[in-house]
């Protein structure tokens, strides 16, 4: 009997073209946008993290707020070896606390040459988190020994990248920043702990020998010790840690692994997953409308059935069968478009929960429970509409009289009022988004992009500052290059790599506590030249600024305006936690975004590469010349000055200030896209409830029309109504709307989260579209003659 009703149905619609197409394209962009959300929020939001008990795994942090817990996540600092080692000594709540360094450095050797993000671990990180290799082996505590830690384990993306998945890559020699390595194993393909990770080396305490607070720590806390036990556990010892001037020692986090794995991509998928729900209460509404209207059209039919002797039961698995054959349709079309749209979703996602778009059983599941649920939706309530008709129900009067003829009708009028209400919030949202976005857009970037390339240069271990400082005179020279520099940390590199330092104004008391820090850039002069970095006061570094002389920095206005308010920057001399002399200020540069766009600056150090001398570099470089014809001249120089040095990662830095925005463009978009489709589905079900109450009162118009009533007067009648419904969906959507706007509010810039040009141009547009959509079937009104009309009744 199914298959009987099935058949059924794909004959009605093949009859029935244009219907079906609506239908079918409807549910495909519902469960299509629905489906490319949800296969990217449920494993990063509730699918738990691929580790044993991993409930149990936390991140541990100093903080620079007094007590355990305390403060919020910005207090965060990594830890120092002082306090890791009193943590593992001291620490009961916990099976184990391993430590993470990561760094970039330059693999080679047998042809290749590649930039890696490698991370040195402490043995024990592979077996708390319960990992084993797939190929080969791990490293183990003997790797911790300085001058033993040449083993080497590639996660299974770069082996599969630059050997081919070979299984005879284990006991391969590279080098790994001109130091023999061998390639000991590969970890599993769904290994995603620290995702930038690429490859990853035994932790030899050598490695921490600079000090300062760079160890990322993960712990496994014991069965039954929650996590107000574990912070009180350890926060004494870090307090009792040996002292180290300018470490943090004042507060401890501690927070859940999976919690730390999604805060950054929290909120965005949050809003993102909540703009998908309404969309497809949206689709479901506006279809069920659809099919209400139909169901109405149908009702001569239907009671016919019942006349003859079909029960309820049969029309509702009727009405129900065509609404889920026509969700299947709809829902392999979304499959296709979730597809195609995932990709663009996974710039929110961490990379260790998603590897990418694919034919995946949680996205073909996922498609799956949609489009049952949204059959469901749509299909149960018109069909037990549907079957309420009766016998008596076959006589003409029933399309032309009472009630249900001279009504909207509640359940319709309900849906449009809901749909409309539905359009308003993402509407709101991407109002207040794109508002940003151009808000950002007029924001001074402190530089000048345009014709300037960027690349990564390594240095060998020995090279001198003064090799740098003779490679840059020899670029600054060659022809169309207006100027050139190095730099260790570019304009948006974000947080992973932002190195930090702690500091006091020498001469005065050092603060209680926690020392003030800023971001710590060592630097060439050219590196500002050629990235347009204006020089606000004193001079910048210069050649006669090396070891052998004494210590200055430059400074950023943010810093000079925070922490030496009513002085004059230069000439003041810092003590900074990672120098044993003061540094004397020479001068003040502007304000550049280091972490992102949205960020303001807090104030930058910039120290003389002659005084801090790093063998991983970007270059920056100014020039008018054709991208390929300036990397042709730059490799062929670089090649000139030393063999040894490596260029990599080449591209403009207009692309590094578009990723900087990236984020807030992308979620702009998806939530303009969902409003733009909103505001189009609203005004399809205002217009199709609106033509279908027209064709219901054909016969009362044309009274009216014979009784005196004017053109106008029927054109107001239809339009009133549509405006009411809209009228009413809009009081509803602000509502929803504000709450979207406090959810965004972290990520706007520029605006208010009310900001009144979106509260008021958001719904005014809305009703402009509604008011389109309702004035083509009062137009039809108007047309209705009284001859036409009281046929009806012959």
């Amino acid at each position: 009997m199914l298959l009987h009703e099935v058949r059924r149905t794909l004959r009605s619609m093949a009859r029935e073209k244009l219907f079906t197409s609506v239908v079918v394209l409807t549910l495909a962009l519902t469960i299509g946008a629905t489906t490319a959300v949800f296969s990217v929020v449920y494993p990063v939001l509730w699918q738990p993290l691929p580790y044993p008990e991993s409930e149990q795994l936390v991140r541990l942090f100093q903080a620079t707020t007094p007590g355990a817990g305390a403060g919020p996540h910005k207090d965060r600092t990594r830890v120092s070896l002082p306090v890791w080692n009193a943590w593992r000594e001291g620490a009961r709540s916990f099976s184990g606390i391993e430590g993470v360094r990561v760094a970039k450095q330059l693999l080679g050797g047998a042809g290749l040459e590649a930039r890696l993000t490698v991370g040195r671990a402490s043995a024990g990180l592979m077996p708390l988190l319960g990992v084993r290799p797939a190929l080969g082996r791990l490293w183990g505590t003997e790797g911790e020994v300085p001058g033993r830690d040449r083993e080497l384990v590639l996660t299974h993306a770069l082996w599969q990248r630059l050997y081919g998945a070979d299984p005879a890559v284990l006991g391969r020699s590279v080098l790994l920043d001109d130091t023999s390595h061998v390639i000991v194993g590969v970890l599993p393909e769904d290994f995603r702990f620290e995702p930038e990770v690429e490859a990853w080396k035994p932790l030899a305490l050598d490695a921490l020998k600079d000090g300062g607070n760079t160890l990322r720590v993960v712990g496994r806390m014991r069965p039954g010790v929650s996590l107000e036990q574990a912070r009180g556990e350890l926060l004494p010892l870090t307090l009792a840690a040996a002292d180290v001037p300018g470490e943090p020692r004042v507060g401890v986090h501690v927070e859940p692994l999976h919690a730390y794995f999604v805060e950054q991509s929290l909120s965005q998928l949050q809003i993102a997953a909540g703009a998908a729900v309404l969309l497809l209460l949206l689709g479901c509404s506006n279809l069920t409308n659809l099919l209400l209207a139909r169901g109405s059209a149908r009702m001569h039919e239907l009671s016919v059935r019942l006349a003859l002797g079909a029960t309820r039961w049969q029309l509702v698995r009727q009405v129900f069968v065509e609404s889920a054959v026509r969700a299947g349709f709809g829902g392999v079309g979304g499959l296709l478009l979730a597809l195609w749209g995932r990709g663009l979703l996974t710039l929110f996602i961490p990379g260790w929960f998603v590897s990418g778009p694919g034919l995946e059983p949680s996205l073909l599941a996922i498609v799956a429970a949609v489009s049952l649920a949204t059959a469901v939706l749509v299909g149960v309530l018109p069909a037990l509409h549907a079957s309420r008709g009766e016998a008596r129900a076959v006589l003409a009067p029933m399309m032309r009289g009472g009630r249900g003829a001279t009504s909207l009708g509640w359940a319709r009028s309900a849906l449009v009022v809901a749909q409309l209400s539905l359009a308003l919030v993402p509407l709101v949202g991407a109002g207040l988004m794109l508002r940003t976005l151009w808000k950002l857009q007029a924001v001074p970037l402190g530089f000048e992009p345009e014709k300037v390339t960027v690349a990564e240069v390594f240095f060998p271990l020995e090279q001198s500052p003064d090799g740098a400082r003779a490679l840059i005179a020899r670029l600054e020279t060659l022809p169309g290059v207006d100027a050139a520099g190095l730099t260790a940390a570019l304009p948006f590199s974000g947080e992973v790599w932002r190195e930090t330092a702690g500091f006091h104004v020498a001469g005065m008391p050092p603060p209680s506590g926690m020392p003030p820090r800023a971001g710590y850039v060592p630097a060439s002069a050219g590196a500002f030249r050629a990235m347009g970095i204006a020089l606000k006061q004193g001079r910048l570094m210069d050649a006669g600024d090396t070891a052998d002389h004494p210590p200055v920095v430059v400074v950023s206005e943010a810093f000079a305006r925070r922490y030496l308010p009513g002085r004059e920057p230069v000439g003041v001399r810092l003590q900074l936690d990672r120098d044993a002399a003061p540094r004397e200020v020479i001068g003040v540069v502007g304000d550049v975004p280091m972490e992102r766009i949205s960020v303001a600056p807090s104030g930058d150090l910039y120290v003389p590469l002659g005084q801090d001398m790093r063998k991983s570099l970007n270059l920056a470089v100014k020039s008018s010349l054709p991208a390929p014809q300036l990397l042709a001249l730059l490799q062929e120089e670089i090649r000139a000055a030393d063999p040894n040095l490596r260029l990599l990662n080449v591209r403009p830095l207009d692309r590094v200030v578009e990723a900087g925005s990236a984020r807030v463009r992308v979620l702009g978009g998806l939530l303009a896209a969902f409003a733009l489709l909103g505001a189009a589905l609203a005004s399809v079900g205002l217009y199709g409830l609106l033509a279908f109450w027209v064709t219901q009162r054909t016969r009362e118009l044309g009274i009216r029309s014979a009784l005196g009533a004017t053109p106008r007067g029927l054109l107001r009648l239809v339009v009133t109504q549509g405006l009411r419904l809209t009228g009413l969906g809009l009081a509803v959507g602000l509502l929803g709307a504000g709450l979207l706007a406090r959810a965004l509010s972290a990520m706007l810039y520029g605006i208010t989260p009310h900001d009144p040009l979106i509260f008021v141009g958001a719904p005014a547009l809305l009703f402009l579209t509604a008011l389109a959509a309702s004035w083509i079937p009062a137009v039809a009104a108007t047309r209705v003659s009284p001859a036409e009309a009281l046929k009806q009744d012959a």
